[in-house]
């Protein structure tokens, strides 16, 4: 019996070891939350069909072309880093039940370009994707390179739309990613000038959209915040960076579901946005997380990390913990309770005993660096609030969270 539960301990072990690889061959490579940005698109109906949410993770949205532009039509997709691509899939689940018969992409070509978004593009695939079902196909052979573009040429007979609801791509890395560059400066976004700023990777920022003020975290790319406006409103966004940050594109949700796009390019002639003209460094407050809780009453936090299945917080957590703290120390008077947040993943009863131990583990950071225990109250939620959709990789990424709410 001793033999047997060491073989079962054995086999665990090594399929311990294996799984993160296997993960990282399976990791969607067309997915906002992986970190790929849509730089072009030919046609789009509107912002419910637009071009990029056939990034966003799911068949509930995706993209229709403009009515008498049915084909061709021509994508251009930034990845993450330099990939070699091994397989791709066009996804036209729920296309044919929107009332037009024969909507569905159909004839298209894959390139993939290792020198611009612009030019260097070689054929990689070529294929005839499946009228109102998803279909993958395998690339015998391929280029490393950055970028991807699809050309869509052909439907399955409506002679005004073509629509995909979602694009996959798999591939392995190729070379060494590049370090990416602090984010930093002005974006003409579809919610006026916005102004960005990295420290380690917590980010922070302003825009011109009832006084809107942002913070989160990035890792140079894939930027995660919360916003806040006037009104009071608050939700959260997740958006992209190219690699040159010279544009970016995501999604935006409030009261925890999708509600459109957000976008832009950056600022090359010096505007500025009014709201950069009151430094949020200056003021005294606690920055755009001491603001979130003067307005609304909490912040919701990113970038406070933990070890996998554990409450041990990382040492890459302690620029977003210095600015809670900065934003609680000038708010003695204040009591707030630290809340721990997960996605969907797993169990109820799992997720809320991991959340508290979560929320105990800032609280006690914060104890030890100076705030009163009697301050602050440590309660998880678990996965019971989310702020996004648990269905979309984004909005799984959003709703993994902590926040600072006051103690009613």
């Amino acid at each position: 019996m001793r033999n047997v539960t060491i073989l079962v301990f054995i086999f665990f072990a090594v399929l311990w070891v294996r799984i993160p690889a296997i993960a990282a061959d399976k990791t969607d490579l067309l997915d906002i939350a992986s970190g790929s940005v849509l730089i072009s698109a030919t046609s789009e109906y509107n912002q419910k069909w637009a071009g990029l949410l056939l990034l966003d993770g799911t068949t509930d949205l995706g993209w229709c072309s403009k009515k008498g532009s049915a084909h061709p039509n021509t994508f251009v997709i930034e990845l993450p880093s330099r990939y070699t691509i091994t397989s791709f899939s066009i996804d036209n689940t729920n296309v044919e039940e929107s009332g037009y018969p024969g909507i569905s992409a159909k004839g298209f070509k894959l390139y993939v370009s290792d020198t611009s978004a612009s030019e260097g593009y070689k054929l990689i695939l070529e294929g005839e994707a499946a009228k109102g079902q998803k279909k993958g196909f395998t690339i015998q052979q391929s280029s490393p390179g950055q970028w991807l573009k699809l050309e869509v040429l052909s439907n399955w007979g409506d002679p005004n739309y073509t629509e995909i609801m979602e694009l996959e791509a798999y591939g392995t890395p190729s070379g060494a990613a590049v370090a990416p560059e602090p984010v930093k400066g002005v974006y003409d976004t579809n919610y006026n000038l916005m102004w960005l700023r990295q420290t380690g990777t917590s980010i922070e920022g302003c825009y011109d959209w009832d006084n809107g003020t942002l913070n989160g975290t990035t890792d140079g790319r894939v930027i995660r915040f919360q916003w806040v406006e006037d009104g009071p409103q608050i939700g959260t966004a997740m958006m992209v960076l190219t690699s040159d940050g010279g544009s970016l594109n995501g999604l935006w949700y409030e009261n925890g579901r999708y509600q459109g796009l957000w976008y832009g390019t950056k600022v090359t002639d010096g505007r500025a946005p009014e709201c950069r003209q009151e430094s949020m460094d200056d003021s005294g407050e606690g920055g755009a997380i001491g603001q979130s809780l003067d307005k609304v009453g909490r912040a919701i936090i990113y970038g406070i990390y933990f070890d996998f299945d554990a409450a041990t917080i990382k040492p890459d957590s302690r620029e977003t913990l210095l600015k809670v703290l900065e934003a609680i120390k000038v708010r003695p008077e204040m009591k707030l309770v630290i809340e721990g947040h997960t996605d969907a993943d797993g169990s109820d009863a799992y997720n809320k005993t991991l959340s508290d131990m979560r929320a105990a583990s800032v609280v006690e950071w914060l104890v030890t660096n100076g705030i009163a225990a009697e301050q602050l109250t440590a309660k998880g939620y678990g996965e019971s609030q989310p702020v996004a959709d648990n269905s979309k990789p984004d909005g799984r990424a959003l709703n993994r969270r902590v926040e600072i709410a006051t103690d009613k």
